[in-house]
């Protein structure tokens, strides 16, 4: 891969490629995920698939928790030096070693799930730090941004990072329409909606990523 460096700003710097996983093969497909509750924004899920979207793992668990939403997604694959699944079972275990918040256990096992005690925006940006803090790249240039302005957001160089992440915010009528259709009772969303409405209330700058 070839990339200009012009030997000066720290943010332009070429990234390298972590030798340790330079061995291993690359996965097809990599995520991270972060899920919320509807009912209960003080909790939220980080997983990992290989599979081809996030929507399709989701797919699979749909009997486990009928509230659950995307948060927010970052397609690893799209990184500089893509992903393998070793890397990505070292992440897994990096959450949940490092444990960003409590984690939530099972009841019948008493063992750590992927669900944690903290809202899920506190979980992305956690994320985001992560993924930084790993070198990670794009287009050959780090995600870490150690200059201030636009283009910085909580440290992450913003567009870089928007070229793997999306995340999910659907404007509150639309949303209030979907679960109206699906006759889910308010009292099961109102959590969420209420986030959503303050969400779109914020200034663009907090809506970096939408």
């Amino acid at each position: 891969m070839n990339f200009e460096y012009d030997g000066f700003d720290s943010d332009e710097e070429i990234a390298e490629q972590n030798d340790h996983y330079a061995a291993y093969p690359l996965s097809e497909h990599g995520w991270l995920y972060i899920v919320a509750d509807i009912r209960d924004m003080s909790i939220s899920k980080i997983g990992l698939t290989t599979k081809k979207t996030p929507e399709q793992r989701l797919a699979e668990g749909k009997t486990y928790n009928p509230f659950i939403v995307l948060f927010a997604t970052y397609n690893l694959s799209k990184l500089t030096y893509g992903i393998s699944k070793v890397e990505l079972k070292d992440i897994e275990g990096y959450i949940h070693r490092r444990s960003f918040a409590d984690p939530v256990m099972h009841l019948y096992t008493g063992r750590n799930s992927e669900w944690f005690y903290m809202h899920p925006e506190t979980a992305e940006l956690e994320v985001d730090r992560m993924l930084a803090k790993r070198g990670f790249s794009v287009g050959g240039k780090y995600l870490y941004s150690s200059y201030e302005g636009d283009h910085n957001h909580n440290g992450i160089y913003a567009s870089r990072m928007r070229e793997i992440k999306t995340i999910y915010r659907p404007f509150p009528r639309d949303f209030e329409e979907m679960v109206a259709d699906l006759g889910t009772p308010k009292i099961y969303y109102q959590s969420y909606l209420d986030y959503l409405k303050d969400y779109h209330l914020r200034s663009h700058r907090d809506k970096i990523y939408l």
